[in-house]
């Protein structure tokens, strides 16, 4: 466990694990024998680098976090001679700031010409888990600051093509760390729809319990009540056969006999299917 959560660093041939997050946690396990590992080092201000590679990020950059976050590898050049009032000027100068403070680690090197190029990884656990907050933290920031009316008015009016075209630009502008699991499609949904007025917005995130992915509704039973199940396709030609099913689900499940129950007669169902950076939607 330590090894996965502290580890990683290197001082020359030698690795070594993080001494600041080792010491806590040991203290930690001192206390109590049963302390789970936790990000340590997640709270110190140099995380702003990594909050500033996320926010200057364009998509090269957002798919090369997304890379690292998955536990693969990027190559870089690297700088030795750049300052600290250079950090940000390029997205390079970002890249070695990170290797230097301890952000990502060293696979292997080679020289071309008179550049040296470096493949680097994130290190281990307990840094995977800054990148990973940083980005869900730069997430809400965006929908916070973004005008999604269009998007709620597409979902009350019934408009799919809309909602799915709205959805799959927001998707291009995101970061991705779940490998295009529903955990990470329901996220980030959910995410969007938060702000939507005066509806309720409830979100389930576990399945086959009887219950939708996400519903909507008004708080009084005169207004609209919005059902939208999830569903994850492996292709892109699949995505309309996912939406189906989904909408299968909403009524074999008869997820709306509850609404009704409550006294809702305006119900609109939404099969949501996913692939990877494309939505697609139907009722």
């Amino acid at each position: 466990t330590v090894r996965q959560w502290y580890d990683g660093y290197q001082f020359g041939n030698a690795e070594v694990y993080n001494p600041w997050s080792v010491i806590n946690y040991v203290d930690s396990c001192r206390l109590n024998k049963n302390s789970l590992p936790k990000p340590y080092w997640s709270n110190t201000s140099s995380n702003n680098i990594v909050r500033t590679l996320v926010e200057k990020a364009d998509f090269s950059v957002k798919q090369e976090i997304e890379d690292l976050i998955e536990g693969k590898t990027i190559i870089k050049p690297i700088h030795e001679d750049i300052t600290y009032e250079d950090m940000d000027s390029t997205q390079d100068n970002l890249w070695n700031f990170l290797f230097f403070t301890g952000y990502l680690k060293k696979i292997r090197e080679h020289q071309e010409e008179e550049t040296i190029y470096m493949e680097m990884a994130i290190p281990n656990r307990e840094v995977r888990y800054i990148y990973k907050n940083t980005v869900l933290r730069w997430f809400e920031k965006k929908v916070e600051q973004k005008e999604l009316s269009p998007l709620y008015e597409s979902i009350l009016c019934g408009d799919t093509e809309k909602m799915g075209k709205i959805l799959s630009e927001n998707l291009m502008e995101t970061i991705s760390f779940y490998d295009y699991q529903e955990s990470y499609y329901h996220g980030f949904l959910a995410g969007m729809l938060k702000n939507i007025g005066n509806y309720i917005v409830l979100s389930n995130r576990e399945s086959g319990n009887g219950r939708p992915d996400i519903l909507l509704k008004y708080p009084s039973v005169r207004g609209k009540a919005v059902i939208l199940e999830i569903k994850v396709s492996k292709t892109y030609q699949g995505l309309e056969a996912k939406c189906q099913e989904a909408l299968r689900q909403i009524e074999e499940q008869k997820y709306e006999q509850a609404l009704q129950q409550e006294g809702y007669s305006q119900i609109l169902k939404y099969g949501v299917a996913f692939y990877r950076k494309e939505c697609m939607v139907k009722k």
